[in-house]
């Protein structure tokens, strides 16, 4: 196991280097993918949903007066927060995984 500070153990962190081309070169490649796949950019990008993906998203309920209600009283430093709540909520996602 490594020291996470010294890196006594284990590796430098100066040796481990990205995979991931850095400035120009990430540039250059996005514009040669660009020419090849013939795709301009975000410009073009459309979704479209189904009709029973458009009948659940009516179902949900979206209730855009509480979600500007929540705002607000975070905003004004008036919303509880629950650390308990949000804990066990994190409890039931872990168990799904």
């Amino acid at each position: 196991m490594a020291d996470s500070i010294s890196g006594v153990g284990g590796r430098s962190l100066t040796s481990i280097k990205s995979d991931q081309p850095k400035g120009d070169v990430a540039r250059i490649r996005s514009e040669e993918n660009e020419k090849s796949t013939g795709t301009v950019g975000s410009d073009t990008d459309r979704v479209e949903l189904s009709v029973e993906a458009r009948a659940e998203l009516d179902k949900a309920g979206f209730d855009a007066e509480k979600v500007d209600r929540i705002k607000q009283a975070l905003a004004d430093g008036n919303y509880p927060i629950d650390a308990r709540r949000i804990a066990e909520g994190f409890s039931e996602i872990e168990k799904l995984l």
